[in-house]
């Protein structure tokens, strides 16, 4: 098996410039919000030139969301294709906890940027169009999950409705959990259906879907 690399000298120093920028921008944005900042408080926040900052982002709202949209772990979509669990949501919800936010080098950052991003319309709308690059690769996903647990007769035909009306949920998961407080702490006040972000949608997609969504069309 072939052992990642370390980034090198270099990488590390593109990288620790883009958190100083992504930093500089959320805090300016906190203090005076998105319309009164500008890409040159942004630079002389960060000591960065205009033309490093183009160099990283094209935009104060793309510094603002951060570079790198996350994605699905590819050892997260393995286990999940080869599961012979018929819990679909419990499996569904840990393939997406990648896109969800949690622990981070930065949970400062991603608390601040989650904060600005809820009370602003444009930014969530443009946060859910990267997400949305994900939405294909779901369904399909999906798909090749729910063929292998098919019913004996059940079409492919079907089969493809039923993934793609999955995949469609996606969206309005994380923008719920893009929207919600992150103040509560984990086992503080947590009831039925409280808690963190995952337990509180298997709690309410439990009321919609079957314990067993996999063997709801058996005899």
């Amino acid at each position: 098996m072939a052992v990642p690399k370390e980034p090198g000298l270099r990488q590390r120093k593109q990288a620790a410039t883009a958190l100083t920028i992504e930093r500089s921008a959320v805090a300016l944005v906190l203090e005076h919000g998105l319309d009164a900042v500008t890409v040159d408080m942004i630079c002389e926040a960060s000591n960065v030139s205009q033309r490093t900052f183009f160099n990283y982002y094209g935009t104060k709202d793309a510094a603002i969301l951060g570079a790198t949209p996350p994605s699905l772990d590819e050892h997260k979509v393995r286990e999940f294709l080869a599961s012979d669990s018929k819990d679909l949501l419990a499996d569904l919800l840990d393939l997406l906890a990648a896109l969800l936010p949690g622990d981070t080098i930065d949970s400062e950052l991603v608390a601040a940027r989650l904060k600005i991003i809820s009370r602003t319309p444009s930014l969530m709308q443009k946060e859910m169009e990267r997400l949305s690059a994900i939405h294909e690769e779901v369904g399909d996903i999906l798909y090749l999950r729910l063929r292998r647990h098919a019913q004996h007769g059940e079409s492919e035909a079907a089969i493809r409705q039923q993934s793609a009306l999955l995949s469609h949920l996606i969206p309005g998961i994380l923008r719920y959990v893009f929207e919600q407080p992150r103040t509560t702490a984990a086992g503080e006040g947590e009831g039925e259906g409280e808690g963190d972000p995952a337990s509180v949608l298997a709690s309410a997609l439990r009321k919609l879907l079957p314990p067993d969504p996999l063997a709801a069309h058996a005899d």
